[in-house]
């Protein structure tokens, strides 16, 4: 999916962000996938940049390290999780649900990983979709 693809989808299900937020700078995205050697999906890339300018229920966490909504970044969630104990060193957490509950993707999949769920309760990880754009493409379904 191109960027515009992915604007007109989120267009249709989500409210515009009413404060002006930064987009992750080149820095920010080399940070992150230094972090976890992961080669992000573009349209994951796409997503995250669209962020700026929609309000999405729940936490999608940032990347940017400027001008935020306030949601905890990817690298201080997966830290953070990580120092529990329970979580997988290839998850990485994209969108926090509450509880401890995320959306992942994995870094051993990049840059072709599906989308998966961590249910903390369980600990367990079931696969959502077999790519981001299939799991982008669920959204109208999902926030109904």
């Amino acid at each position: 999916m191109t960027r515009d693809e992915i604007a007109i989808l989120l267009n249709g299900i989500l409210d515009k962000e009413l404060r002006n937020l930064d987009i992750p700078s080149a820095s920010d995205w080399e940070n992150i996938v230094k972090k976890f050697g992961c080669q992000f999906p573009l349209e994951f890339k796409f997503f995250i940049e669209l962020m700026s300018k929609y309000s999405f229920p729940g936490d999608i966490l940032n990347v940017s390290t400027g001008n935020t909504n306030g949601n905890d970044t990817i690298e201080f969630t997966y830290d953070y999780e990580i120092k529990k104990g329970r979580w997988k060193e290839e998850l990485i957490p994209f969108y926090s649900l509450g509880n401890g509950d995320y959306f992942s993707l994995l870094s051993n999949e990049c840059p072709n990983t599906g989308v998966y769920y961590y249910s903390h309760e369980e600990t367990d990880i079931d696969k959502e979709a077999n790519s981001f754009e299939e799991w982008l493409n669920q959204l109208p379904a999902f926030l109904s």
